[in-house]
């Protein structure tokens, strides 16, 4: 009796022991497959863009997505995304079809295999077209054209579609589309053509100014909107730091409508210099824009009428493109008795009321 008894419960330990292997086993496959099923049902599903940028790794791609809903667990991602190469293939961009019913496998096969909708790109503050040109040129828009975008931003006339975009009306005959293409990070349409772009950054410019009432601003303060966009491009170029802007604005506004003898209306502007001699012999790359000057700038591209150490008043275009506080500090410069100021060697400014002050700054921090 005690051998049955004993085989009895052997048995029923195995039996045990095999409904417990085979619970925890069933419980993990069903984890498993939960994991990689949709956040939600078919047809219930909400549609959500991720933007990819160059160089993120799955890791990073997983977190997101995960924290945007798209997927249930990053680490499953992480896994299928490795055993399908999507770590290798995967273009930079904006994904628009992304949705909370797709499972980690056809999200993983939609990043693959598909275009981005968009491609982000970033243009900074103080570029000049050319350099724009070139960043879209590099950026992988399928549709974009380089000249194109030369051209219509050389010839606004040839633009097809300069009548949609009032600013342009402030480009005087002849002049380029310089400063007027507002500095932003921009989600391009990957078929987006030059035309397309040019608006899309013309748009922006005029809705920065409407919202921030900078063309009311500045006309309290004596200038047009394209004066101040003119100011603000100087100023772009020439603040290191952002609490100098202000003053450095006051100083040239001093200089056009509070001219004195020492300044007697000359901006006397390094960064115009500059874009006078770049503009004469565009920089072949590595070589950069904006260099520093090497010689007396009143020597330099003398009979530009961007050189404001030979020209009066200000250049006939902005010089750059400026962000909004460049052009917020253009539009309303305090009121400051400055006409000179110099860059520290750590880049900090530093402000003169008369050329005397100027000189003896000089001296102090740049010797």
């Amino acid at each position: 009796m005690k051998r049955r008894s004993g085989s009895r419960a052997a048995i029923i330990s195995v039996l045990l022991l095999g409904i417990l292997i085979f619970g925890g086993a069933y419980y993990a496959w069903n984890t498993v497959v939960a994991i990689f099923e949709p956040v939600s049902p078919t047809g219930a599903g909400k549609t959500i863009p991720v933007e990819i940028s160059q160089g993120e790794s799955t890791s990073q791609i997983a977190d997101d997505l995960q924290r945007k809903g798209l997927i249930r667990n990053a680490l499953a991602f992480r896994i299928w995304a490795r055993i399908k190469g999507l770590d290798t293939r995967l273009q930079a961009g904006v994904y628009k079809q992304l949705n909370t019913s797709m499972s980690i496998s056809q999200i993983i096969d939609q990043l693959l295999n598909a275009q981005p909708d968009a491609i982000v790109v970033v243009i900074p503050e103080g570029w000049r077209i050319a350099q724009m040109a070139q960043r879209f040129g590099n950026a992988g828009l399928i549709k974009f054209n380089e000249q194109d975008f030369l051209r219509y931003t050389a010839h606004p006339d040839q633009f097809p579609g300069r009548n949609k975009y009032p600013i342009l009306k402030l480009v005087p005959a002849g002049m380029s589309m310089e400063g007027l293409l507002f500095p932003a990070s921009y989600q391009v349409p990957v078929n987006a053509t030059a035309a397309d772009v040019v608006g899309m950054m013309l748009q922006t410019m005029q809705d920065t100014i409407q919202q921030n009432h900078l063309d009311q601003v500045a006309k309290q303060h004596r200038l047009s909107v394209y004066q101040m966009l003119i100011l603000a491009s100087i100023v772009e170029r020439e603040a290191v730091f952002p609490e100098d802007r202000g003053n450095i604005a006051s100083v040239y506004w001093n200089r056009i409508y509070r001219p004195n003898a020492e300044t007697v209306s000359l901006l006397d502007a390094d960064p115009t210099v500059q874009y006078a001699r770049d503009s004469l012999n565009p920089p072949k790359p590595p070589a950069p824009y904006w260099a520093p000057l090497n010689n007396d700038p009143a020597n330099i591209a003398p009979n530009s009428p961007w050189n404001t150490y030979v020209r009066t008043g200000f250049p006939p275009t902005p010089i750059c493109s400026p962000g909004l506080a460049s052009m917020q500090a253009a539009a309303a410069p305090p009121q400051t008795d400055y006409y000179f100021f110099l860059a520290k060697k750590d880049g900090h400014s530093v402000f003169a009321k008369t050329l005397a002050e100027f000189q003896a700054d000089k001296q102090k921090y740049l010797q």
